[in-house]
């Protein structure tokens, strides 16, 4: 069994022999290829499985198989000559990186290369287990070479080990996962148009966008959920830019602002405009948040309790 974060594994046989010039014993290991490959796509296919719940991805069945084949395939590394240093470590990244790829995509750069960190550290904590229970036993069948650590071990108790690794991280995740916040939405106001629009917004960790004029943050709008609130001019102009018609002079008396946005699957630019005032609705009164921009996005935000979201940094 061979260990490294490209999830090289194999269970070898050492077989000795008298050479006639010493008289001494030659320890030759023979590598069943079958047993290599099947071993390493399995254990690679639970780790993958575990990588993926720690980042919050999951792959279908065909990538996941994809991503194993390949990290089986890498370990074929075993049958060239030593490598020097810079290769052996440029070869454990990039193979890395491509089961990663593979398995949960390329889109988003941040989340591959949380998977592809998660992805070694998993295998290298397998390969703690394995040497412990080595260490445990007294075996001293342990080598080494580019960068993978050979170590006879059953193929059964390795992938036992990996299950355990994979229903450790289910464990915990369960275990140390917070309850979600209850979802608490805020009363705002604005004029657009010059009518007085009233709309209930919720917290959105993950939204930042800003005005690239004002750099003030923005309240991003749906337009299927806040439509009917809209004046009838406002809501034909985004109705047209949406279904990617001739773009239209925006309607009299609003000031059109493009806001850059970026998600994980794609970059675009979200139509909005400039108001002079969003005030906070309060049990007191209106609380006024100065000027700032409203942005719209074309789809339903899947809850009837809001039609908008803000940002930690808007209020």
């Amino acid at each position: 069994m061979c260990v490294s974060w490209s999830a090289h594994f194999h269970h070898p046989r050492r077989i000795y022999w008298k050479t006639p010039q010493e008289g001494g014993c030659t320890i030759k290991t023979v590598i069943y290829l079958d047993v290599l490959l099947l071993v390493n796509f399995l254990v690679a296919y639970l780790l993958l499985q575990a990588a993926g719940v720690l980042t919050g991805q999951r792959a279908a069945f065909a990538r996941m198989l994809t991503g194993s084949v390949c990290a089986a395939v890498s370990a074929l590394i075993l049958f060239a000559p030593e490598l020097s240093y810079p290769v052996q470590i440029m070869y454990k990244l990039a193979t890395a990186l491509a089961i990663a790829a593979l398995t949960f995509g390329w889109r988003d750069k941040l989340r591959l290369l949380a998977a592809a960190c998660w992805y070694a550290a998993l295998n290298i904590l397998l390969a703690g287990l394995v040497v412990l229970i080595i260490f445990q036993t007294g075996t001293t069948l342990l080598q080494t070479g580019n960068l993978a650590v050979y170590l006879r071990v059953s193929p059964l108790l390795l992938l036992g080990l990996s299950g355990l690794c994979c229903g450790a991280v289910e464990v915990g995740l369960r275990f140390f996962r917070r309850r979600p916040a209850k979802q608490e939405t805020v009363g705002l106001e604005f004029e657009l148009c010059g009518t007085c629009i009233h709309l209930r917004a919720m917290l959105d960790t993950g939204c930042h966008l800003t005005d690239p004029i004002t750099c003030m943050p923005v309240l991003v709008v749906s337009l299927t959920d806040a439509g009917s609130r809209l004046p009838p001019e406002v809501r034909q102009f985004l109705a047209s830019w949406f279904a990617g018609g001739d773009k239209t002079d925006p309607p009299a008396g609003a000031q059109l602002r493009l806001i850059p946005c970026s998600t994980a699957a794609q970059r675009s630019l979200l139509p909005g405009f400039a108001v002079r005032n969003i005030g906070l609705i309060t049990k007191t009164g209106v609380l006024q948040l100065g000027r700032t921009a409203i942005a719209f996005a074309p789809e339903s935000f899947g809850d009837p309790q809001y039609e908008a979201l803000y940002g930690s940094d808007f209020l």
